[in-house]
């Protein structure tokens, strides 16, 4: 016996495949965005390292991936009529290993014109103390609204579930990285904060306050869910990996890219994971 992950489509073309390689002690179901998503595997993923650290602890676990790279929280929520709800009705999960809220914060301070999202347009602004002072709080209210209202309705979605109304949700705390051109599978997507800030004239020494700040809101939003719901748990693992160096283009530190770990950094974050489902 040995652990799992498989997306959803591969279990359901071919069960019986998987099913041999049981039993399983433990069945989760991943969803949500590129940190849970196992397509690239150039990139990495949590429940792709998540599999390995339980097969190094001699664990049998499956975990059936339905999550998308790039996914916000509010495009899973409106298309989780699909795969999530059905999965949910499938069979009984013994936890739901969820990602989400990160791309929303970055596509909220890149996708808008200059200063009409989450960051003031800084062009011709005196250059303040702190790179936080450069977020528009009334965007970053809105904004932290929206993700409270679709995440309550991907909670009740799960206690809505006749097999799964008891079922814990594992929440993904990101971590802290540091802006910089460094794009992901040789520059097919992104940088991420990186296009932000230079789209907003932010001056570059407000580049690390800034990114402090929108992280620390982004954990704050992810901890505020697990406050305001039962059964559902943040994972501790900010602060956990070490810092890319500022200017780099490539993997450095943990990371890969601007915002994904690499694979010591995956390796990292599998191992607090696994400590809290075990």
């Amino acid at each position: 016996m040995s652990s799992v992950l498989i997306s959803g489509a591969q279990y359901l073309a071919h069960p019986e495949r998987v099913d041999r390689k049981g039993p399983f002690q433990r069945t989760y179901l991943a969803e949500g965005d590129s940190w849970m998503d196992a397509s690239a595997l150039a990139q990495g993923s949590l429940p792709y390292y998540l599999v390995q650290e339980f097969n190094r602890r001699d664990q049998s676990c499956l975990i059936i991936n339905i999550s998308t790279s790039g996914q916000t929280l509010q495009r899973i929520e409106q298309t989780m009529q699909s795969d999530y709800v059905w999965w949910l009705r499938q069979q009984r999960f013994d936890g739901v290993l969820f990602s989400a809220g990160g791309n929303d914060f970055i596509d909220a301070a890149r996708d808008p014109n200059p200063g009409q999202g989450l960051l003031r347009d800084m062009a011709g602004q005196p250059l303040p103390s702190d790179g936080y002072a450069c977020v528009r709080p009334e965007a970053l209210s809105l904004l932290r609204h929206y993700l409270d209202v679709n995440f309550s309705a991907m909670v009740q979605a799960l206690r809505d579930s006749p097999l799964n109304a008891d079922t814990p949700m594992f929440l993904n705390g990101y971590d802290t990285p540091t802006a910089r051109n460094a794009p992901a599978l040789d520059g097919v997507i992104g940088p991420w904060l990186y296009q932000a800030y230079v789209k907003n004239q932010i001056d570059p020494t407000l580049w690390p306050t800034l990114t402090r700040g929108l992280f620390q809101d982004i954990q704050s939003v992810v901890q505020g869910w697990a406050q305001a719901h039962a059964g559902v748990t943040a994972v501790p693992t900010t602060g956990l990996l070490q810092p890319a160096a500022p200017g780099s283009t490539g993997s450095s530190g943990d990371w890969k890219n601007e915002i994904h770990p690499n694979a010591r950094g995956w390796k990292k974050q599998a191992v607090v994971w696994a400590d809290l489902l075990a």
